[in-house]
Order: structure tokens, then C-alpha cells, then sequence
């Protein structure tokens, strides 16, 4: 799409293997489950979908494993119209997978295994720093080695492309290598491990969001589920309802 957003994901990939059960087995019961299914999913593969349906050009940077569900995970890529130039397959390593169990009432539990993922380096960004310089945007999320995302960030300002991270799921981080992001966007329970403010209320998102914006991030937008957004920057906050 001639004159569309370039966009560029640096991130992970998962296949998501989702269980329907009744109840959940005790410690060594085996039970029938009621479904199954299985689909691509991932933090990083989810934006780039998402940046790709809103019509955007999309590249993705990501690792998947030697097993079945690395060339097909790729090939999902594909269909989309993303560009899987720097998606490659790491030998010996499996693909990140998340094994979901769902209960009728939609009670889940999940365990995500990282796999390839782990193995995303600052090595590979700077593999496709040619194609990278060229892009608007760099999104980032947590689910990729937090060294990665910190030498992508220094990266998109060394290049001034537009940064934006989403430090999902939440991990402890260095808040000065993130402060070099143009967006950063957390939901209630990551901006309160990352700053320590408990993020209940409108009042309780505005005073987290100053802590970051005092650690140097210039906008910062804190997701609050049912109740919409918080947009942060030096001028001020708003918040904006949910649709």
C-alpha cells in the first residue's frame, strides 16, 4: 500500500494451544477435555496482525523454533502480508508455545514457554538495522530478552524513528533504558510493578503516570480496562473513555 505507515514489530512469537475442560484435574488425574484449539498468537505477533489490519506495512523481527509450528507460524505471517525477511528459525529450540485451559465459566490458566523467543538478540536487530532505518515505527513488548528491547529503543532514538513499548507481561526493568520510548503504554498492574504507585482510581493512574514522566518518558498512556485510558505527557493528563 503505496504512502501507508511502515511499521516494524521486534517481538515474540507463540502458538497458543487452548484446552475447553468442565474443571481442572486434581494432581495426577487425567480427564477428557471438552475442544481444543490451536492459534498463532504471541505479544509481538499480535501487534503486527493488529498494525497490518489497520494498513499498515509490517515487517516482523522475531525467532521460532525447528519444530512444526516455526515454518507455520511464518507462513501465518505470510498470509497476512507481513514480511518475514528477519523471522528465522533457530535450530534446536523449540517455538514459544502457551498451553491455555479454560473452565466453562472462562476461568483460564496459562503457561507460557518462551522457547525461541529467549533467543532474540540485539545481534539480530542490528542484522536488520538496513531495512529497521527505514521504517516510522518500532513497537516493542516484554515477552523478548529486556536487553533487546533496551538496544532497540536506543536504536529508534539514534535513527529518531517513532518508539513505541508495551511492557507486557510485566517484569521488573531498568526504567532508564525504557525512558527512551515515545510511547509507553502499561495497563494498571504493570505501571504499578514498574513504579511501585497503585494504579485503583483516575487520581491513582495521573500520580503513577507522573512518577514515569519524572523518570524522564515523555508520554506515557496507561490502559484502565473498563475505564478507558490515561494520556500523560509534560502538558498534562486526560482520560479518555473506552469505545
Amino acid at each position: 500500500m503505496p504512502g501507508s505507515p511502515r511499521v516494524a514489530v521486534v517481538g515474540s512469537a507463540v502458538t497458543d494451544l487452548t484446552t475447553f475442560t468442565d474443571v481442572f484435574p486434581r494432581p495426577g488425574e487425567t480427564l477428557f477435555g471438552k475442544g481444543f484449539d490451536l492459534g498463532f498468537g504471541g505479544k509481538g505477533a499480535n501487534q503486527a496482525v493488529a498494525a497490518r489490519l489497520c494498513g499498515a506495512q509490517v515487517m516482523m523481527v522475531a525467532k521460532v523454533g525447528d519444530d512444526l509450528f516455526g515454518q507455520a507460524t511464518i507462513n501465518n505471517f505470510a498470509s497476512f502480508g507481513i514480511d518475514t525477511t528477519h523471522v528465522h528459525i533457530v535450530e534446536g529450540a523449540p517455538t514459544g508455545v502457551a498451553p491455555i485451559f479454560v473452565e466453562p465459566n472462562g476461568q483460564n490458566r496459562i503457561i507460557v514457554v518462551k522457547g525461541a523467543n529467549d533467543r532474540l538478540t540485539p545481534a539480530d536487530v542490528d542484522a536488520a538495522a538496513p531495512d529497521l532505518e527505514r521504517v516510522d515505527a518500532i513497537i516493542l513488548q516484554f515477552e523478548i530478552p529486556l536487553e533487546t528491547i533496551y538496544h532497540t529503543i536506543r536504536f529508534a532514538r539514534a535513527h529518531a524513528i517513532r518508539c513505541i513499548v508495551n511492557p507486557a507481561p510485566a517484569v521488573p526493568a531498568n526504567l532508564a533504558e525504557l525512558a527512551g520510548a515515545d510511547y509507553f503504554i502499561p495497563n494498571e498492574t504493570e505501571a504499578e510493578l514498574l513504579t511501585g504507585v497503585p494504579v485503583r482510581s483516575e487520581a491513582g493512574a495521573a500520580a503513577c503516570a507522573a512518577v514515569l514522566l519524572g523518570k524522564g518518558f515523555r508520554r506515557v498512556v496507561i490502559t484502565l480496562g473498563a475505564r478507558g485510558s490515561l494520556l500523560a505527557d509534560a502538558a498534562g493528563h486526560t482520560l479518555v473513555p473506552p469505545f
